[in-house]
């Protein structure tokens, strides 16, 4: 019988999915459309939910092959720390891997940060459905996955995917990378056109970078009088003229919606992962409510702060809450957020 936190993957994976297929992933699934898609961010979930399904994972190495230029190395490492060691390190073997497929030393950078998080390899398989079928065959183990100790046959590789669609929304960051070059510039730029701006810190950390970068090109931009900026010191707004950026990029009939997916994706992991890590604390009562108001305490900022349409939904009140109350309660939040993305993502928001 399906758990409830299985139920979650399933709804997450299929918004990853429509993203993939958006980005020119070779899928059946219709591509995402309403929300900017954050190609970092959905690669480093992909490495974390993906390890429940082998296919996502495949279809996404195939995709890093041919896209590897869209990445950008930094972002990468910002956004997987957030998700632990492990995710790191799987996220260290699929670079490697499509390093060596290219023979290039592609992101070096990212796969040595994945490394030092590491105290030691200890060997485990990749995929939770493969039952031990890699432990007493080590000869059919994939060489770069268990230099990660990572046990896993030869990724299916089959290079049929494309490249992202720039017309549409849904790509717009790919698509200002394009222009604008792979520099802070264009991934700011993506932030203004689709929110009411903000200040360069807030601007840095739903973009996740460097503060004083962002800081740098957004002055750049304003002095040059690509936008504008209003106030002083650290409380400067930017923005820019959405209704003109809209009509410049074709997007007249609407901006697709900014989230921080890389805030988003991370939420449901922890969730997803507590329950797999204390599987045992969550059969009982009491133990299962402390570990879900802890976790609705570490989780619903992420997703509250992720961007405006997940900000109106309602979040649960620990303070309000005691027994069950805290695991319905979040169930409930967490398949409300599930529908909007699924709304902001999906083609029938289904």
């Amino acid at each position: 019988m399906e758990t409830w936190p299985e139920g979650l993957l399933e709804s997450v994976k299929e918004i990853m999915w429509s993203q993939w297929s958006a980005l020119g992933a070779y899928l059946t699934a219709e591509p995402a459309r309403r929300s900017v898609i954050d190609p970092e961010a959905l690669l480093v979930a992909t490495s974390a939910f993906g390890r429940h399904d082998a296919r996502l994972f495949d279809e996404a190495m195939d995709w890093l092959i041919i896209n590897d230029k869209i990445m950008k190395p930094w972002r990468l490492k910002r956004i997987a720390r957030a998700f632990g060691a492990e995710v790191q390190r799987t996220l260290g073997a699929v670079l490697e891997y499509v390093s060596e497929v290219k023979g290039k030393d592609l992101f070096p950078g990212v796969r040595e940060d994945a490394r030092d998080g590491l105290d030691f390899v200890r060997e485990e398989e990749l995929f939770w459905s493969e039952g031990g079928r890699y432990a007493t065959r080590k000869a059919k183990v994939n060489p770069v996955f268990q230099r990660w100790g990572l046990l896993r046959g030869a990724p299916r590789i089959r290079g049929h995917s494309g490249k992202p669609d720039l017309g549409n929304p849904a790509n717009l960051m790919v698509r200002l990378r394009n222009y604008y070059g792979t520099g802070t510039r264009a991934d700011v730029m993506t932030f203004l056109v689709t929110t009411k701006g903000g200040n360069s810190n807030e601007i840095a950390s739903r973009l996740k970078y460097n503060q004083k970068g962002v800081y740098d090109v957004l002055e750049e931009m304003s002095e040059s009088g690509m936008i504008h900026k209003y106030g002083g010191a650290r409380s400067t707004h930017y923005w820019v003229e959405q209704s003109e950026m809209a009509r410049s990029l074709g997007l007249e009939e609407k901006l697709p919606a900014f989230l921080v997916w890389g805030d988003i994706y991370c939420a449901f992991f922890l969730v997803v992962s507590d329950y797999a890590e204390h599987e045992d604390e969550y059969e009982d009562d009491f133990l299962s409510a402390e570990r879900i108001r802890n976790l609705t305490i570490e989780i619903v900022p992420l997703l509250r702060n992720a961007g405006v349409p997940l900000s109106q939904i309602p979040t649960p009140d620990v303070e309000k809450q005691s027994g069950d109350e805290h695991k319905d309660r979040l169930i409930e939040y967490l398949r409300k957020v599930l529908r909007v993305l699924s709304e902001l993502t999906l083609a029938q928001g289904s």
